[in-house]
């Protein structure tokens, strides 16, 4: 793997070096769309322009009042990862690491959920509209129709695209969670629920925003806690799962505004992450390979040299455990959380100001 890197280092620079400027930025041009954005760094104070993705939002200069319907928070606390090297049936080695947050309660995921609102909804005022409280929100008749399809908060999430580990999503004290079908974070029979059971709020909100003028506004995050990278192949002579505690805002965060009954031309518009949003601040208290010997077949890295004559493939399991400090945990994660917000508004507002 080394070599391989190396290699690609080597080939990438010399080409680099032998183009012309109007090469290298048709190069550069192709390598972004190529590989995509870098990840956000939120301690390095990154611009919108870089960091989110924002459609016209041309309606909402003629709006001045929205409401927060929906303001789920999803936190991650279990993922798996896993690799290999060599092929399978024939002395390939496996290696498998999985890692769980520990020292937290659903009070400590409450408050950040309470506290990041807070900040959104002051936030919101930045963009020339009045808030209405949830309370006057619900008050509306439409509202009724709609509480069937809500869930209780914390909702378990039984899977989704963090490894199927399970995790729990947040809404605010005082509010329901309110799913509509595009919280990529969710597992399948999660979302399936949601598109079946949208035709409520996802069809009234819309006509409330038409008939009021006052827009629906959703807000769906997902706190990561650990990265995991994975490292092999079939070609590999090493198999290798790296495991690094971090908070980070996953790339499937975003915030949608409902202005009218419209799906196009403006009635629902988007600002999304570019790509994944890391914190650098630091929260965890102890972190422990908590293996059994039952379950340790061998280290986390795997050297596949030696065994490639067998006919049989080799397997290692570790498992972590990652304690965390409560108080430094929430106030992580309230900033960055809070973080990732003021880009999206500050996006929306460089948008709209054009």
């Amino acid at each position: 793997m080394k070599l391989k890197k190396l290699v690609f280092t080597t080939v990438m620079a010399c080409a680099l070096a032998a183009f012309q400027p109007t090469a290298n930025a048709d190069l550069v041009g192709f390598l972004k769309k190529a590989f995509g954005p870098p990840p956000i760094q939120l301690d390095a104070a990154p611009t919108p322009e870089k960091s989110v993705t924002v459609d016209s939002f041309k309606q909402l200069k003629n709006c001045k009042k929205v409401v927060v319907t929906a303001f789920n928070v999803q936190f991650i606390t279990k993922k798996d990862a896993g690799s290999h090297a060599g092929g399978a049936g024939e002395g390939a080695a496996h290696v498998n690491s999985h890692i769980k947050l520990t020292g937290l309660t659903n009070e400590t995921f409450q408050a950040i959920t309470d506290q990041v609102y807070t900040n959104f909804t002051k936030g919101l005022q930045s963009l020339g509209v009045e808030v209405m409280p949830y309370s006057e929100y619900a008050a509306l008749p439409e509202y009724v129709d709609m509480k069937s399809h809500f869930k209780t908060s914390p909702m378990q999430v039984s899977g989704g695209m963090f490894s199927g580990q399970p995790s729990e999503l947040f809404s605010p004290t005082g509010m329901p969670v309110v799913l509509f079908g595009d919280e990529l974070a969710l597992s399948k029979g999660n979302s399936m629920t949601a598109y079946i059971g949208m035709s409520a709020p996802f069809t009234k909100e819309a006509v409330i925003a038409k008939k009021t003028g006052v827009a629906a506004v959703h807000v769906y995050l997902v706190v990561d806690f650990c990265q995991m990278e994975a490292n092999g192949g079939t070609y590999s002579f090493s198999a290798k799962v790296t495991t690094k505690p971090q908070i980070s805002i996953s790339k499937v965060s975003r915030c949608s505004f409902f202005f009218d009954d419209s799906m196009y031309n403006g009635g629902r518009e988007f600002v999304k992450m570019k790509n994944n949003a890391f914190g650098a601040d630091e929260y965890v208290s102890e972190f422990t390979d908590v293996t059994t010997s039952g379950q340790k077949a061998g280290d986390v890295a795997v050297n596949v040299i030696g065994i490639l004559g067998g006919t049989g493939d080799t397997y290692s399991n570790t498992y972590y455990e990652a304690a965390a400090n409560p108080a430094l945990y929430q106030a992580a994660c309230v900033k960055y959380l809070t973080a990732v917000q003021d880009l999206m508004l500050a996006g929306i507002k460089e948008k709209t100001s054009k």
